[in-house]
């Protein structure tokens, strides 16, 4: 297992080299750079040019790649263009309030998308069925934001129930951070749970047609414990699948939602220094957000393992 591990992580480097090229050649297309930006209404083009070779912005663009991969190789993602401050820093900082808001809406999902995925599953074209198939098709329809600004007028604007923005950090009022996360993490979780539900009701109507689960049922054993001790643990595989694979999405709608919800975390932050121009700071945090979501796919491939330890073996589906 460790050599496969290891295999994946040699994979991801060609990856992320190409993701940085791909960015880096998006961002500098874009009209204007950090020297407009700083720059005053009323400078000169002799002070814009000045400040732009200050910035090193002249430099060739091949050049100016090298130089910023180099740091990254080393774990320096460079300095803020515009206040001069190190990237890495900013990450460090804002990463826990992503991380928090992404584990919070998986944890969400999970609790939405197993009971759902199961009751539809063992209650196959019922009423129960019909509604959980309903509730997947709006969840995966709906875009984050659009969710997000609803639930602020709803639980914020017209009935009071919740803050609409705002972030208080977890060690200074455990509390309060949880209540200013509920509808964020609502927001990204839905549609996350939309996916699961589905891929749950599927994987679980597979493991029921099977041999083992007839033998159990003439055995006499109560349905609750076929479902949940031997049926949900052999239909976890495509699930946790599906959990990886999303994963991206999480963070993605973490972008979004977090502007929306004015919280601190990776996704303002990246929104602000694309308006700002401040192209160093993008780089940095999309390339933090690319490794990971490769990280996450290789602790899913662990998770193959753990939850069915003949995939070590090479008898995936024996």
């Amino acid at each position: 297992m460790l050599g496969n591990i290891v295999k994946k992580l040699l994979t991801a480097i060609p990856v992320l080299l190409v993701v940085s090229i791909v960015l880096f050649v998006l961002l500098n297309a874009l009209p204007g750079d950090a020297a407009d930006a700083l720059a005053a209404a009323d400078a000169s083009p002799e002070e814009i040019a000045a400040l732009r070779e200050e910035l090193g912005l002249n430099d060739p663009a091949v050049v100016r790649y090298f130089k910023w991969i180099s740091g990254v190789v080393k774990g320096d993602f460079g300095k803020s263009l515009i206040s001069g401050k190190p990237v890495t820093d900013a990450i460090v900082q804002r990463f826990p309030v992503t991380l928090e808001l992404t584990l919070l809406a998986m944890i969400v999902a999970i609790l939405i998308a197993l009971p759902m995925g199961i009751a539809s599953a063992t209650h196959r074209n019922s009423f129960v069925d019909y509604i959980c198939t309903v509730f997947a098709m709006i969840g995966q329809a709906v875009p984050h934001f659009w969710l997000g600004m609803l639930l602020v007028l709803f639980c914020s604007v017209y009935n009071s129930w919740l803050p609409a923005s705002g972030y208080v950090p977890m060690d200074q009022n455990l509390a309060d951070n949880l209540i200013r996360m509920i509808m964020p993490a609502f927001a990204i979780g839905f549609s996350f749970a939309a996916s699961v539900m589905r891929q749950t009701r599927s994987a679980v109507l597979d493991v029921l047609d099977q041999d083992y689960i007839s033998t159990a049922k003439a055995k006499g054993l109560p349905g609750r414990i076929i479902v949940w001790k031997h049926a949900l643990k052999n239909a976890l595989i495509p699930v946790v699948t599906v959990m990886g694979m999303q994963t991206g999405r999480l963070f993605g709608g973490a972008i979004v939602v977090e502007t929306v919800f004015a919280l601190p975390g990776l996704g303002t932050k990246i929104v602000e220094s694309i308006f700002s121009r401040d192209y160093q700071v993008t780089l940095g945090f999309v390339m933090t957000v690319a490794i990971i979501i490769i990280l996450i796919n290789t602790l899913v491939d662990i998770l193959y393992v753990v939850i069915d330890p003949r995939i070590s073996h090479g008898k995936k589906g024996a």
